[in-house]
């Protein structure tokens, strides 16, 4: 279900208070909207969702920025949120921009992408051994405006061999590459418990919670099958962070599969 008024909003919020059992969190859903105005001189790429355009209150995703999507807590992240990626990088091919992706968790699936909207042929899909390669690879795609996708996964499992100064040097060179990039970047992360407000969601050292401009929240999802087979996607994204415009918004997207 779509948190949509501030009712549900507030109702959401107790939820979580109740998870964390009265501990405090420096991410929290907003108990009721305000009004923000949009900041105007953001550049964005549209997603191709347009409910989530419109939610986003920016028109897309911001670029120069992090935008961090969690999916369920499920190891790998799903084919849901991967579909939701590939659609979005799909419309972000077809205004002829690069995509790449860097997939940590080696679990893209070019033709499920392709079924998505994806053209596999066109992009530019790296699995790298390392966060220092996978960096290398986000500095080179970082030149030119497009998509940089990352699919972390559990990233305290993921950089659990990552000591204090290796996750400095992690964090200095991931800020210095967005800063001075035009490329929209989407990290795919998994909540721990199932719960993106978590502490233990990141390691200490590594806050890409509150690297991300945007947070976004993958809930609900539910598949249309025909003879076995896959042919579309429904779920509820709820941005639960928002720097450039109103947090705590929901949008329900839906997408058909080839």
């Amino acid at each position: 279900m779509a948190v949509k008024n501030p009712g549900q909003i507030k109702k959401l919020a107790q939820n979580i208070a109740r998870v964390w059992g009265g501990r405090s969190s420096p991410y929290v859903i907003p108990t009721r909207l305000s009004y923000r105005p949009p900041v105007t001189n953001v550049p964005t790429l549209s997603t191709g969702l347009r409910p989530l355009d419109k939610t986003l209150g920016i028109g897309g995703l911001p670029c120069g920025k992090i935008t961090e999507l969690l999916g369920p807590a499920t190891q790998p992240a799903s084919d849901g949120v991967l579909c939701i990626a590939a659609k979005i990088g799909a419309k972000i091919q077809r205004q002829q921009q690069l995509v790449t992706i860097i997939d940590m968790m080696r679990n893209f699936d070019p033709w499920q992408a392709e079924r998505c909207g994806l053209m596999a042929p066109h992009l530019f899909l790296t699995r790298p051994d390392t966060a220092f390669a996978a960096l290398a690879t986000m500095e080179s795609a970082a030149h030119s405006q497009g998509l940089v996708l990352v699919n972390m996964g559990a990233v305290p499992e993921l950089l659990r061999h990552a000591g204090p100064d290796l996750l400095k040097t992690l964090l200095w060179r991931l800020r210095g590459i967005v800063r001075q990039s035009d490329s929209v970047f989407l990290f795919i992360t998994i909540p721990q418990d199932n719960n993106p407000f978590s502490l233990a969601n990141y390691p200490s050292g590594f806050p890409l919670a509150e690297l991300a401009e945007v947070r976004l929240w993958v809930q609900n999802e539910s598949w249309t099958y025909k003879d076995g087979l896959a042919t579309a996607y429904k779920a509820n994204l709820t941005v639960i962070k928002n720097r450039l415009a109103v947090a705590g918004l929901g949008a329900d997207i839906r997408i058909k599969l080839a």
